[in-house]
């Protein structure tokens, strides 16, 4: 039965708030939003997380354990068919059997944990954020000073099966694509081969733009920084409505920005700052066009590369070893989905009183391309706090060029591709990504040469990660002494 034009209005404005986060993250600038790795000691092994009933706990993790394989389907339990009663006495006596344990129940951590680190607090922060916020699944990294990032993991990564969710599971960053995708640039700006001031006509053509009326005088700095006047494209019905009847059709960079640029400015150009996906997909277009190769290829080789991270991929033509785990989308995305998409029965869960809807169960190939150089890296959170660390400590990009980054544009809380907070007085770098159906907080203060990562497996959450990460940064740096 056809939906009436009334109840397709709804649902085409319920999409505005919907693509809050969208194919690709999207995070205004000033938040407190805007890596391989070995066990940091033998002791920091991993410990088993029960499926969760309220607010699951677990204990510290390896960080990142290998890259697991795929888990076989689950089996129903056999049955074991009647059989004749036994002689009386050929029946022997019962073994004593070990009580159960209880679901949810961590073993008990040491009094001082090799990492310095008050887990049980850090246990504790968790719990009581995915409780509120009813997150089945979170898994978070933290590094001070270069070492190798400690992981924990709570909850579970699939709802059906209730497989507990580890930092060895892979998952979508969204929008902290972001930074990697600008100190790419940079690099190419240190080389000579890219100006930030320079339109991109000159290495796009006079065509790029379509009709947009300020599409001859954008450049790199206007892209990065959010103040082409782009219309965000994963807010926009009309995009959500794209893809939601193309779930199994990748989408072309081109075909992005054909979108974005059919739209007249949404803000002032140049004066004013609107966050927009849109500009990072353009500058992955403009390393293609000057290097000729990949933009995955260029940003391995400028980025991930030279800072050992063997586990994080940006599709589509990188893949992980194995997909990223189950995700859920919650809310109103949960409404647009189940309004525009046959879901499958199998999609809809109910958990702790909330209704989620599994990404798991649609095609991919939409979703893994939406983002790209805006928002598609797919990784192990061990990966995600080396990496961002090494954005501004691992010279992959001259001072200049790093001082281009962190100072404040139009919107004094964020520069190019990078948040700028102050947190308790100290200076930090941050970026958060939100993707169909992903949470991720990403986090530097250079002070303390403190780094962490934070991704849950819902969208939108609600607290919002933020949430977590607020309660969980008093305790690391009271821990390893850096609240001073």
């Amino acid at each position: 039965m056809m939906r009436s034009s009334a109840a397709k209005l709804l649902w085409a404005l319920l999409l505005v708030v919907a693509l809050l986060a969208g194919a690709c993250g999207n995070d205004d600038g000033g938040t407190a939003e805007p890596p391989p790795t070995a066990a940091p000691t033998a002791e920091a092994t991993p410990q088993a997380t029960a499926a969760p009933t309220a607010a699951p706990t677990a204990g510290p993790t390896e960080g990142p354990t290998p890259a697991p394989t795929e888990a076989p389907e689950p089996t129903p339990e056999a049955t074991v068919a009647p059989t004749e009663d036994p002689e009386p006495e050929a029946t022997p006596a019962p073994e004593p059997t070990a009580a159960p344990t209880p679901e949810a129940t961590p073993a008990p951590e040491p009094e001082t944990h090799p990492s310095g680190l008050d887990v049980a607090a850090i246990n504790a922060a968790a719990a009581d954020w995915m409780e509120k916020a009813r997150i089945p699944g979170l898994v978070l990294a933290v590094t001070q000073g270069g070492e190798e990032p400690w992981t924990f993991a709570w909850g579970v990564s699939d709802l059906t099966t209730e497989e507990p969710i580890t930092a060895g599971d892979y998952v979508r960053i969204g929008s902290v694509t972001k930074p990697v995708t600008t100190v790419a640039v940079l690099s190419m700006v240190d080389e000579g081969l890219l100006d930030l001031d320079t339109p991109v006509t000159a290495y796009l053509g006079d065509n790029w733009y379509g009709k947009y009326e300020h599409g001859l005088n954008i450049t790199l700095r206007h892209l990065m920084g959010h103040t082409t006047g782009f219309v965000e494209y994963a807010f926009d019905r009309g995009f959500f409505v794209l893809g939601s009847a193309r779930l199994g059709v990748p989408i072309a960079p081109e075909e992005i920005v054909r979108f974005t640029t059919n739209y007249g400015p949404v803000a002032e150009f140049e004066t004013e700052y609107n966050y927009s996906t849109a500009g990072h997909v353009i500058a992955g277009m403009i390393i293609e066009a000057v290097t000729g190769n990949p933009a995955d290829v260029e940003i391995r080789s400028r980025v991930l590369a030279p800072l050992g991270l063997e586990n994080t991929y940006l599709p589509p033509n990188e893949l992980p070893p194995v997909p990223v785990i189950d995700s859920y989308n919650a809310g109103l995305l949960y409404s647009a989905f189940t309004s525009l998409t046959n879901v499958p029965d199998e999609a809809r869960h109910n958990f702790m009183g909330s209704d989620y809807l599994s990404t798991d169960e649609y095609p991919q190939e939409f979703l893994q391309t939406a983002g790209w150089t805006g928002g598609g890296i797919e990784a192990l959170i061990g990966d995600v706090p080396k990496m961002f660390r090494g954005l501004f400590t691992g010279g992959l990009i001259s001072d200049e060029s790093l001082a281009e980054m962190t100072s404040a544009g139009v919107n004094p809380g964020y520069g190019l591709g990078v948040g700028i907070d102050d947190i308790g007085g100290r200076l930090a770098y941050s970026h958060g990504g939100g993707t169909p159906a992903f949470r991720t907080r990403a986090l530097y203060i250079p002070e303390l040469d403190l780094a962490l990562a934070a991704t849950a497996n819902v969208l939108p959450p609600n607290p919002d990660l933020q949430e977590f990460v607020d309660a969980l940064l008093p305790i690391v740096m009271e821990s390893w002494g850096l609240a001073s």
